[in-house]
């Protein structure tokens, strides 16, 4: 078990759990506006003696309620537990690339990730569009909390004068989560010329944080979900001198140096903005030369697809390391392979009737609702739907076969594979067999297969005791079992076959329960399939049923990620064509296919990288 997006939960501290704030009382202000009224430094106590007026909030939390100077612990009726903690944060804008998007709420800290409820500047003020961007805790790798004064020669302030700017929240996230973001954002914000998405956004918070509620927040970005996607060559809160050499390490992020007030070349001596004072919280390293700074960054290997085409998936050299023995796959060699197996080893057919959720879908559609959903007087499975409703705008999921979804829970990878969600009721057809499909993915007439006659691989000794053939059009060897499931493309022997929906789930741990991810995704084609067909629907246990798959299992507590990717690749190779629930599937590949998988997706995203460099030519 395991992966690089593994979540634990923060340890139980009974009645003395973190009090949880949010920001200071707002004024109200226009949404254009970036400098919010605030109090001027003389106006503030000093420094070491906050008053209760300044740093706790009036605004509602969860978790414990803060009033005045002292914390009462909120519990719902009959729990003994204390709620996990939740920070919110008033903020007025993000900045990421060259996007520049107002504030819907309050920014929401949680040990699961951070929540930012976005507007959308298509629609009136009235309506309340827009989208919730969300990151995953694994996925953050620095932060800082800057003073706002230290940019104050940059675009961010211009036309904001004699105002004490508010403090800049900068969060440095995986490029994963970066092209997830730049994804989300291009709802709002269409991206006009798409490429590598920058890793770093910057939150103009609406006010100044006071020293508690800084040391709150970085206690919050400390806890272990956090720290799992964290540098450890730069300690964060990052330094503002820290910060800028690794903007300047971003080629593609010039823009937020302009709005810093910094110069677009990179000085060893970069720190403090001209005449601004150098003060940051947190971290107070000295300053250090840009040089060493410079290869903190991963090292871009490939992004595929290449352009122009979009929703390229970035790896790099860090990437690679989850690919040695033992080690856990992560989301990104996850994503760039299942991506790789639909567009290069599925036959074209089959291709066009899939759908490959990225690893993410998952992990948005299940994270902890924030306060101002609960508030909402929305049912849970809209507020689901919410989330993701953006991922599916450019395809109707109800015209493919078949849906894969990823799935990381609890530090293991496991393949949910949702079959035929358009159809209403099985539907039994007849069955000529492999040889009886044409290339444009329909069948033949011909003569039915008997069912005693010979296997394909009676006939063709290449194929006998695991013999390498080929797969999909790409013709790279793969190993075949000798006797394939009888409910597969190469193993089927019947006459007639049926066809249903149904939710299947292949897990290489014979982990059984799985009926909190049935209702999810039942709720979740419920809620898509009124949003795309107009039309009420419902997906009961009974339309829509689900089954555990008997699949090979892996024998160790790593490879979890590999036979995933496996599932999806034998699935695509050799399909399942009769869906008689359960589906035995043990036979499906030999276990050596899965032993050889590192050192396969190695060599391809390094074949890939070498394609590149001879100036993008296909190589394959």
């Amino acid at each position: 078990m395991g992966s690089w997006g593994a979540k634990k939960r923060l340890e139980e501290r009974g009645n003395s759990s973190l009090v949880v704030l949010s920001s200071e009382d707002e004024e109200d202000m226009d949404d254009e506006e970036e400098c919010p009224r605030l109090k001027t430094p003389q106006q503030s106590p000093r420094q070491g003696q906050p008053t209760p007026e300044e740093h706790v909030p009036k605004q509602a939390v969860v978790g414990e309620k803060v009033t005045g100077s002292q914390s009462v612990s909120e519990h719902q009726p009959g729990s003994t537990q204390p709620l996990p903690p939740i920070m919110e944060l008033s903020f007025s804008t993000l900045h990421a690339g060259v996007v520049r998007a107002q504030a819907n709420g309050n920014l929401v800290v949680t040990d699961d990730g951070i929540t930012l409820p976005l507007k959308d500047s298509r629609v009136s003020s009235e309506e309340e569009e827009g989208v919730s961007v969300s990151l995953v805790a694994s996925q953050l790798r620095g932060y800082a909390v800057w003073d706002g004064g230290l940019a104050q020669n940059g675009r961010l302030f211009q036309g904001c004068p004699g105002r004490a700017a508010p403090s800049l929240l900068f969060l440095w996230v995986s490029e994963a989560q970066a092209n997830l973001v730049q994804t989300e954002l291009s709802a709002l914000h269409p991206v006009t010329l798409p490429g590598q998405a920058c890793p770093f956004l910057l939150l103009v918070l609406r006010e100044q944080l006071g020293d508690l509620q800084a040391a709150l927040l970085a206690s919050m970005l400390d806890v272990e979900a956090f720290r799992q996607g964290r540098s450890y060559d730069l300690k964060s809160p990052l330094s503002w001198a820290d910060g800028l050499a690794l903007i300047h390490s971003c080629p593609q992020d010039a823009h937020l140096l302009t709005l810093l007030g910094q110069s677009l070349v990179a000085d060893p001596g970069l720190g403090t903005a001209k005449g601004s004072p150098s003060r940051t919280r947190g971290n107070h390293r000295s300053r250090e030369p840009y040089s060493r700074l410079k290869g903190l960054l991963p090292t871009r290997l490939i992004q595929y697809p290449p352009l122009p085409s979009k929703g390229g998936i970035t790896v790099t050299t860090e990437d690679l390391d989850c690919l040695d023995s033992g080690q856990f796959l992560n989301d990104v060699i996850i994503d760039f392979y299942l991506k790789y197996l639909l567009l290069e080893r599925a036959p074209g057919p089959l291709a066009e009737r899939c759908h490959v959720f990225s690893s993410f879908f998952y992990k948005q559609l299940t994270r902890r609702d924030t306060s101002l959903e609960e508030e909402a007087a929305i049912p849970a499975r809209d507020r689901r739907h919410q989330r993701v409703r953006t991922w599916t705008r450019h395809v109707d999921i109800f015209n493919k076969d078949y849906l894969f979804v990823p799935v990381n829970h609890k530090a293991h990878w496991y393949l949910v594979v949702i079959c035929f969600p358009g159809l209403e009721q099985a539907q039994h057809e007849e069955w000529s067999g492999p040889a009886g499909v044409e290339a444009n993915g329909r069948k033949r007439k011909c003569q039915p297969q008997a069912s005693t006659g010979p296997s394909p691989e009676a006939s063709n000794p290449k194929l006998q005791n695991g013999a390498v053939g080929t797969g999909g059009d790409s013709g790279k060897p793969t190993l075949r079992t000798h006797n394939p499931p009888a409910c597969t493309q190469d193993g089927c022997q019947r006459e007639t076959i049926i066809k249903k929906p149904c939710i299947l789930i292949m897990d290489s741990l014979k982990i059984s329960y799985h009926e909190s991810i049935y209702k999810l995704l039942r709720d979740y084609l419920h809620v898509e399939w009124e949003v795309r067909r107009g039309t009420r629907r419902d997906f009961t246990v009974d339309s829509m049923k689900a089954s555990h798959c008997t699949v090979p299992v892996q024998d160790n507590s790593s490879d979890c990620g590999l036979y995933l990717l496996q599932y999806v690749e034998s699935f695509l190779q050799n399909p399942v064509v009769h869906f008689d629930l359960p589906l035995r599937l043990e036979r499906w590949f030999p276990r050596q296919q899965v032993w050889r998988k590192r050192e396969e997706i190695r060599s391809l995203v390094m074949e890939l990288h070498g394609c590149r460099g001879n100036g993008g030519s296909s190589c394959r």
